[in-house]
């Protein structure tokens, strides 16, 4: 029984819901088995193939990203690095002027 997934175990492994695996079963992707006319059990190849075949295959078609939603997303994960480069800038610019009129040229 090794090779037989419980209905918990599919939905973690899949990382789906509920609904989301009903339908799959509806649309024939995956085949759902009864044991003792109680529990639904799926074969764990099946499972494999269907997460390494249709729905990576899917989130990477719906990854797609505007060129807009590519700059947010760059300035959300490196907005302090890119605001400590202009705060060093800045204080470099500082010193160089304060250095300057302090020399007796």
């Amino acid at each position: 029984m090794s090779n037989m997934l419980t209905l918990d175990e599919v939905k973690k492994y899949l990382e789906i819901e509920q609904d989301e695996l009903e339908r799959l079963i509806k649309e024939n992707m995956l085949h759902a088995y009864k044991i003792g006319g109680v529990y639904l059990r799926f074969r764990k190849e099946e499972v494999l193939n269907l997460k390494y075949d249709v729905l990576l295959k899917a989130k990477k078609s719906g990854m797609q990203m505007s060129f807009v939603h590519k700059i947010l997303d760059f300035w959300r994960f490196n907005n302090f690095y890119i605001l400590s480069f202009f705060v060093i800038l800045a204080l470099f610019y500082w010193f160089l002027r304060s250095s300057s009129q302090s020399l007796p040229f």
